[in-house]
């Protein structure tokens, strides 16, 4: 049970980064503000950093699934290695849902980035306050 509370923060954690931040540059532009944003991330950029992170993510649960999969073909008792194969099973849609989300976020910060400005401000998941 302690595994299964531990990927859903993970993967919670995850869809709030993906979805849920909001935009640095979302305000209407001023010329005394351009170089300020400019330094730093705009808002549909964050896209591509959750979507390494996502990335990261699924290689982990990726590199787990991997190990538990080898652990059980160790295993002697065959309810164990049941287990572990359930587990690396588990490990592996894991990662699997985290790379599709992290394809998915990556598609939708390459849309934005190639609309222009007025689309993409319209089409970004971001809210402003």
């Amino acid at each position: 049970m302690g595994m299964f509370t531990v990927r859903s923060r993970l993967v919670a954690c995850a869809l709030v980064l993906t979805l849920g931040l909001p935009a640095s540059a979302a305000e209407p532009s001023h010329a005394a503000d351009a170089p300020a944003r400019a330094s730093g991330l705009q808002g549909h950029r964050y896209a591509f950093v959750a979507g390494g992170l996502l990335f990261l993510g699924g290689a982990g649960f990726g590199y787990l699934a991997q190990g538990e999969s080898n652990r059980a073909r160790t295993l002697s008792s065959a309810s164990e290695s049941s287990a572990a194969f359930d587990r690396a099973r588990t490990h592996a849609a894991t990662a699997n849902l985290l790379y599709a989300v992290a394809g998915v976020t990556v598609v939708y910060g390459l849309v934005l980035e190639l609309l222009p400005e007025p689309a993409a401000e319209k089409a970004s998941l971001t809210f402003h306050f």
